[in-house]
């Protein structure tokens, strides 16, 4: 679906609608001038978890490093690579950021991920990143392409003679996930920018816009999550791209989430969204059942699960 209504200077207060959803530009200028330094600090939950491998991962063995990825000669990607430091085998979870946001704003969620036993990689975009010398939202046509060159990067890690993730990727375990803008890039590589090395899909905060609701390939389950006080993309733009998806799919629905808490955190929605992302990650990609089990018992009293998977 296309935008219905011209798109405003950046600063300016006017609306732009993608879909149904009016988004804000002001409110995802505002939100930049957070300041991120205490998001970063302390991560992940406390309680190990046991690996498909085998190997039992806790949040303090996890590490962090930048890998140097490129789609052709203008579009660089350095790509913050969040991953487990024990041994054996990990899924791959390729993350889109925000508009106006950039990977390390979610450490806090990358952390949660990797001591769940996941390989977490998020790139940095060109035009819809914090600090880009031109940012340009309509440059989203371009980031589900962007993340298939990532992904292709990392999975070639696992053959890389020296690297420390040389035979400990799981390469037919593949998600997407994303927030806000980066979720519309998520939905795209379901549909016209279908990746088929995708086994799932996370959507935070995100709709359909630019890319429709023409689900193809192979089916995967998706795990959409947004927050009723969202005010940047609203509740209907979550439901545009949910209700149509005939996949195996759930909602987390959070009563008094918004645009940004519930996915950067401190949070107690965030501790909600860092818990059920993870059990349906370790459902969808490692096949465990009683992590789907967990995901409405997780969600609390915070958030209410749909679960159609």
């Amino acid at each position: 679906m296309t935008r219905v209504q011209g798109r405003p200077g950046l600063g300016t207060p006017a609306a732009t609608t993608f879909g149904g959803c009016a988004v804000r530009l002001v409110h995802l200028l505002l939100a930049c001038s957070i300041l991120m330094t205490g998001l970063l600090a302390g991560c992940g939950r406390g309680d190990p978890v046991t690996a498909a491998s085998g190997a039992a991962v806790s949040p303090g063995a996890v590490t962090e490093r930048m890998l140097q990825v490129a789609n052709g000669a203008d579009r660089p990607l350095p790509t913050l690579l969040v991953h487990p430091t024990a041994g054996g085998r990990f899924p791959v979870v390729v993350f889109s950021h925000g508009y106006t946001r950039r990977p390390e704003d979610y450490l806090r969620l990358f952390h949660a991920w990797a001591a769940a036993g996941f390989i977490v990689a998020a790139p940095t975009f060109p035009h819809s990143a914090r600090d880009s010398k031109r940012l340009d939202d309509r440059d989203i046509v371009n980031q589900p392409g962007d993340n298939a060159a990532v992904l292709t990067a990392v999975l070639a890690l696992d053959t890389t003679q020296g690297d420390p993730l040389a035979d400990r990727i799981d390469r037919d375990a593949v998600a997407a996930a994303g927030h806000s803008l980066g979720g519309m890039t998520t939905v795209g590589m379901f549909t016209k920018h279908r990746d088929d090395r995708l086994k799932a899909g996370i959507v935070l905060a995100g709709g359909q816009w630019p890319f429709g609701v023409g689900y193809s390939g192979a089916p995967a389950p998706i795990l959409f999550v947004h927050g009723r006080q969202d005010t940047v993309v609203r509740f209907e733009g979550c439901t545009e791209a949910y209700e149509p998806l005939a996949w195996p799919k759930a909602l987390l629905d959070l009563p008094n989430g918004d645009h940004l808490a519930p996915y950067l955190g401190p949070d107690r929605d965030f501790d909600v969204v860092a818990a059920v992302t993870g059990d349906f990650l370790r459902w969808a990609l490692l096949g465990d059942q009683s992590a789907r089990g967990r995901m409405t018992a997780d969600a609390g009293s915070r958030g209410k699960v749909a679960d159609h998977l």
